[in-house]
């Protein structure tokens, strides 16, 4: 009798032994499942913010002849500041008393490709710089040229029409202006769409990892460069592609293509324009 109840004894420990066993199992189990699905579903790395009250408030500042329609912010840089309309034939010089952005829309109306303009004033030496607090234009745009700072900045926010319109960048260009067709905002067509992106993609200093084709819209920042000389007239363009349904805002990859160490080059004096 006694060896009997030992025995049971000995069977009841192994069963909870092996419950213990099988429960911190699948704890384990959980917790592993847990960290592998953080670690491999990413998490936005850019954050939108509501710009609507900031529009209204400069649309009740504004003065005849400027029209406040859209508001701008690009990642990592001090660019967060409105959108004018300008009207062809209009006197221009408004444009330089502010800190004015510009867009030839003259309403707020979304279209399938934005082009935005701005002065760079401030920032036109051979190696531009970063973030200076006197930045008040389109001048920290030119972080683009440097590839540390895109690899943890790819992300353009575009306020307009009541909505928040969040871009990936899949371009970054410097360009003769009468080779881009950076001033035509109406609607493309999609082998209008396809021709730019194909132009814009085959310019840029970075092959970036993310799908384009004709049916997405897009968005490009344009400023003037000096990186070329005073005598070229040459913009700096950045080009995004407007989010998909239900697409996450990671941080994508990317290269650097042969334009890339060109303009490498250029900054460290090692070529001149007229070898490029």
């Amino acid at each position: 009798m006694h060896k009997k109840n030992k025995r049971k004894l000995k069977l009841n420990q192994r069963t909870k032994t092996l419950a213990l066993v099988t429960g911190l199992l699948i704890c384990c189990c959980i917790v592993l499942v847990t960290l592998t699905a953080m670690w491999i579903v990413p998490k936005n790395i850019y954050k939108v913010e509501d710009r609507q009250k900031e529009i209204k408030k400069e649309q009740k500042k504004d003065e005849e002849g400027i029209e406040t329609v859209a508001w701008l912010r690009v990642q990592g840089t001090m660019i967060d500041t409105p959108i004018v309309a300008y009207e062809e034939g209009k006197d221009l010089s408004y444009l330089d008393k502010e800190d004015f952005l510009w867009t030839e829309a003259k309403t707020a109306e979304y279209k399938n490709q934005i082009k935005i303009m701005g002065h760079n004033i401030l920032n036109l030496s051979a190696t531009p710089e970063i973030g200076v607090n006197y930045f008040t234009k389109f001048e920290d745009l030119m972080a683009f040229t440097y590839e540390d700072f895109v690899k943890e900045n790819k992300y353009i926010q575009y306020s307009i029409g009541d909505k928040e319109y969040v871009y990936k960048v899949f371009a970054v260009l410097y360009d003769k202006s009468y080779n881009l067709d950076l001033y035509n905002t109406d609607n493309y067509s999609t082998e209008e769409m396809a021709d730019y992106i194909e132009l814009v993609e085959s310019k840029s200093l970075y092959d970036f990892d993310i799908d384009v084709d004709a049916s997405d819209d897009i968005i490009s920042l344009v400023t003037c460069s000096r990186l070329y000389g005073v005598d070229q007239k040459r913009q700096f363009v950045v080009v995004g592609r407007l989010l998909r349904d239900n697409e996450k805002m990671t941080n994508y990859s990317f290269e650097t293509t042969e334009k890339y160490e060109e303009i490498q080059k250029l900054m460290k004096g090692e070529i001149n324009y007229e070898a490029v």
